[in-house]
């Protein structure tokens, strides 16, 4: 678990927040439900409630992952709390060694699921998760097109190529892994050109003609791409003329390129602010590339969080976690290195070595391009001064994809403000953590106020 203090550089922060997608907008580009950036966006992991119980204990249990009422009550805090979304995750496949650690990732369908809780929710949206390569465009619009009537204009939808061991057994897509994204681009373009085929005009009931829906209105789709044969129209109206805000998870910058094109939020890995910082420049260029305004994509990175009672407590679990990455900085936390991020340059170094200064590539950019999102936190670990090669390898090896900020609700709600405000972020999805109600009742209105105190540890 790594410190509050993941990261030193600084920017600028213009990018844009983010409201339920109910604009006027009935092409077929992203959709264009987006607001001037305001406050950070912020997306709350259907499984943060029940992980942060212990399921070992009868008080954890209640918080049961099989039953709906969690989640809906878990909907309604977040809401009252001042989250923008309640997002969905899934994975089609059964992950045997996930269900023995704790809760299963989904007991619920996810579109069912986001019906029950917009019926049982006022403001917050509902995001369900969809596999582009198994599910196709046409069911997939009209299942939106439904949760989006049912919320009324609060569907939000996370899309996943998901290509994992195990997903959708039983079913089988050949389409190589380098061509997922053209794949998904196309699903995506074919699902928007279905949304804008029924426009809100056509439910408009025109007496004078005797029509009841204009569907001289509702337009054919006509689209015979690569992957996809797409003729006729959806078959239901969605309640929105916007097509609903859509998150893309990335690592790459193949993947990033896609979102740039064809999204709205970007769920990536960034376990420092410094890396943040890299991954939402790079993702703004690329947005200002594909032709739209670079605050037009939302990056929306994962947080773990570990709430504690008191300062002492923060600055406790802090030093024992330097302790336990102090005692893994031998020999084999560099062999780890070394096999993990094989571009380092530790040629004939020793754990006991002080740090070159030449360690990481010359570019970031590069990096990222050639090696991914995980190279990015590097950079901000080697900027440490003092500190030796074995210390490097153990606290690189031992940093998680995504962000931990461990603290008092204060010092929690604190940083992850001074992400947003020094340009890492655009908003975040709480993934994991404990004290479910402390983030609900403390740490997300703290955030959101901005009134940061700068007492850190």
């Amino acid at each position: 678990m790594t410190s509050l203090l993941n990261g030193t550089a600084t920017g600028t922060a213009t990018g844009t927040a983010t409201g339920t997608a109910t604009g006027t907008e009935t092409g077929t580009g992203p959709a264009s439900g987006r607001q001037p950036r305001g406050k950070p966006v912020l997306l709350l992991n259907a499984q943060y409630l029940p992980s942060s119980r212990d399921w070992r204990t009868d008080t954890g249990r209640a918080d049961s992952p099989f039953t709906m009422d969690t989640f809906v009550r878990a909907a309604q805090q977040a809401e009252a709390a001042g989250f923008d979304a309640f997002f969905q995750a899934d994975f089609s496949g059964v992950h045997r060694a996930g269900l023995r650690a704790g809760p299963p990732l989904t007991a619920f369908e996810p579109f069912q699921a986001a019906a029950i809780i917009a019926g049982a929710t006022t403001r917050i949206a509902v995001m369900p998760t969809v596999s582009t390569l198994y599910t196709h465009p046409f069911s997939f619009a009209r299942s939106l097109a439904s949760l989006d009537r049912i919320s009324t204009g609060r569907a939000w939808v996370n899309l996943v190529s998901s290509f994992r061991p195990g997903t959708a057994i039983g079913m089988q897509r050949d389409i190589p892994r380098e061509r997922r994204h053209d794949q998904t681009e196309e699903f995506l373009q074919v699902a928007r050109k279905l949304w804008a085929s029924w426009p809100p005009g056509a439910n408009v009931p025109d007496p004078a003609t005797g029509r009841f829906i204009r569907d001289d209105l509702i337009t054919d789709v006509g689209h015979h791409g690569e992957f996809y044969v797409q003729s006729g129209p959806l078959d239901m109206p969605p309640y929105s003329a916007a097509f609903p805000f859509t998150l893309q998870a990335t690592s790459s910058l193949a993947g990033l390129r896609l979102a740039a094109r064809t999204a709205d939020g970007v769920f990536a890995g960034t376990a420092t602010l410094g890396a943040a910082q890299q991954m939402r420049r790079i993702l703004r260029e690329e947005v200002r590339r594909a032709g739209r305004p670079e605050d037009g994509v939302a990056l929306l990175p994962g947080a773990f969080v570990q709430i504690v009672g008191s300062r002492e407590e923060a600055e406790m679990l802090t030093r024992a976690q330097a302790r336990r990455a102090g005692a893994f900085g031998g020999q084999p936390a560099l062999d780890a290195l070394r096999a993990r991020f094989p571009r380092v340059r530790l040629d004939g170094a020793s754990p006991a070595d002080p740090l070159p200064p030449d360690v990481l590539p010359e570019d970031p950019d590069e990096a990222f391009a050639t090696l991914g999102s995980h190279y990015l936190p590097l950079w901000d670990l080697a900027r440490v001064p003092g500190r030796s090669v074995g210390e490097f390898a153990a606290e690189a090896v031992t940093l998680g994809e995504h962000a931990r900020f461990t603290g008092t609700p204060e010092q929690v709600g604190d940083e992850l403000r001074r992400w947003y405000d020094e340009g890492g972020v655009d908003g975040f999805q709480l993934i994991l953590g404990n004290d479910f109600d402390a983030l609900c009742e403390s740490v997300v209105p703290r955030l959101l106020s901005g009134n940061r105190t700068g007492n850190r540890t």
